[in-house]
């Protein structure tokens, strides 16, 4: 702007719009919703539109120097319509801007994939997974809850490892209990070489609530403990589910995970590295909290695990959000 290092910065102005419903009464009383036009990455807003946004703006507009460049401006600025929250009203504006730009996650997206089942995780809420999980090059990575490792992907993409002379050296290894008719691990494997990414050193069928399996995903990185454990677990409660040492199944998902993990601890073969995070998405209903849904304490103090920060919600529908939160391993 005027007087700044940049004054005579290039810059452009786009408009995403995310189309909320519009309720609407007609003649007879009876609600008619109507949708908005949706603009973003693949669809142009239209030009009258974006002119419309840049008139909204003339007065900070006007302390731009800069000439206008639509194809690689020095500052581009987005405005968002259509955004809606319960903590902020219909006059609330807010400026933001970005200081950094991660991968391209839309060549991970579930239409480009082959192995995709039927919930498969959105590519963001992967990589969002590994970056809380501050994952590393030469990190060894585990998703005892797998389906078609789209979390595994992302972990692929951040830390791949291709000169990787031994297997303690990093890689990932998938858990997974559904069979190759839901979940075909040799589309999973192309899913990765068609990317150019090591595929997981292992690709385990079978339940993590067995000691056996989670021996054998150590086995897979040389006997070791795994530097972080990153997961989508199923949301619900996962029928016929036991563990093979306590029959713990009427817990959900995670909960078992941890109290599974509080044994091998206990027998001194510890699944997660002591400074290591997991970091996993909890679903909370409405009328439920967070607290109420998180693991137990004493499923977290026997895996030796605390939770880290404070957890972020991402609402899915009506009657369901899931948390994103980050557990650190202390003992």
């Amino acid at each position: 702007m005027e007087g700044g290092s940049n004054q005579d910065a290039t810059w452009s102005i786009r408009l995403r719009r995310y189309g909320p419903e519009d309720e609407s009464a007609n003649q007879d009383g009876k609600k008619r919703v109507t949708k908005q036009a949706r603009y973003g990455k693949n669809v142009r807003s239209p030009l009258t539109d974006e002119r419309n946004a840049i008139f909204a703006m003339k007065d900070m507009v006007e302390l731009f120097h800069g000439r206008v460049n639509l194809s690689k401006p020095d500052c581009k600025i987005y405005l968002f319509d259509g955004l809606k929250s319960a903590m902020v009203d219909d006059s609330t504006k807010c400026l933001a801007r970005a200081i950094g730009k991660g991968p391209k996650v839309s060549i991970y997206a579930p239409k480009t994939r082959i192995c995709v089942t039927t919930t498969p995780l959105c590519p963001i809420a992967a990589f969002t997974l590994c970056n809380v999980a501050q994952l590393r090059p030469h990190f060894t990575v585990l998703d005892p809850f797998a389906g078609s490792c789209a979390s595994l992907l992302a972990a692929a993409h951040i830390a791949t490892n291709s000169a990787r002379p031994t297997k303690s050296q990093g890689g990932t290894v998938s858990i997974e209990v559904c069979h190759n008719g839901l979940v075909n691990r040799d589309d999973i494997v192309q899913d990765f070489e068609t990317r150019s990414l090591d595929p997981p050193l292992d690709i385990i069928h079978g339940d993590c609530m067995l000691y056996e399996t989670r021996q054998r995903a150590r086995q897979a990185i040389g006997q070791n403990s795994f530097d972080c454990i990153v997961t989508d677990p199923p949301y619900g409660i996962r029928e016929a589910m036991t563990s093979g040492e306590d029959d713990d199944s009427s817990l959900p998902p995670l909960t078992q995970l941890f109290y599974a993990m509080g044994r091998d601890r206990a027998m001194g073969e510890p699944l997660l590295k002591v400074g290591g995070r997991l970091v996993a998405f909890i679903p909370v209903r409405k009328g439920e909290t967070l607290e109420e849904c998180l693991p137990e304490l004493q499923a977290r103090e026997e895996a030796g695990l605390e939770i880290e920060g404070e957890g972020r919600e991402q609402v899915l529908n009506d009657i369901l959000s899931r948390w994103l939160v980050s557990f650190v391993c202390v003992s």
